[in-house]
């Protein structure tokens, strides 16, 4: 499957239903999660394991509203077999946390773009075929904002808790790992 930049619409934002804890408040801008997402430079990968969850730190490029990583190990393998994916940024004080679905980066152009920016981001040489890219097409974001202290009694996240839905594209289902897709990896 061919990996072409498709244009994404940005969906509607609306209050997540999180076990009672959020109140009627003014919802995040999706411009406050790409910011956030653009200057970020690391970014936790969760990704579904045999026996336990998995997640690791990668470096990567947002591409508004996708994120573009590299990565190698074990979470290469864990997206081979079950493309379901959860991005984390650093802050628990700043959250953006992504769920979707990471598929391998094929496209040619959209390789070259993730290239340039990670070498200008990151001051670091890597080949354009450097291997395991992946790409996060985005299913659901959550972003909140949350008072470290807690001395707001959590009034920052209850009135800013805010919630993206996208529509599923074509393809997008999460692929469930098949004895063929073990043996492949056990050999490996």
């Amino acid at each position: 499957m061919k990996n072409e930049r498709k244009t994404m619409a940005v969906p509607t934002a609306r209050r997540p239903s999180l076990s009672g804890y959020v109140q009627p408040g003014k919802l995040l801008a999706w411009s406050w999660v790409s910011a956030r997402m653009a200057r970020s430079t690391n970014y936790w990968i969760a990704t579904v394991s045999p026996g336990m969850p998995s997640s690791r730190p990668v470096w990567g490029i947002w591409l508004d509203p996708r994120l573009l990583f590299g990565t190698g190990s074990k979470v290469a393998r864990n997206i081979d077999a079950d493309a379901r994916v959860q991005v984390n940024l650093e802050s628990g004080d700043e959250v953006v946390v992504i769920e979707g679905r990471a598929v391998r980066l094929r496209d040619r152009r959209l390789i070259k773009t993730y290239v340039e920016r990670y070498r200008a981001k990151y001051n670091w040489e890597i080949a354009e075929d450097d291997g395991d890219l992946f790409i996060v097409e985005p299913s659901r974001v959550l972003a909140w904002i949350v008072d470290g202290t807690g001395l707001d009694g959590g009034a920052s996240f209850s009135n800013s808790a805010t919630e993206w839905r996208f529509a599923a594209t074509p393809g997008q289902r999460p692929r469930a790992a098949t004895g063929a897709s073990r043996a492949r990896r056990k050999q490996s």
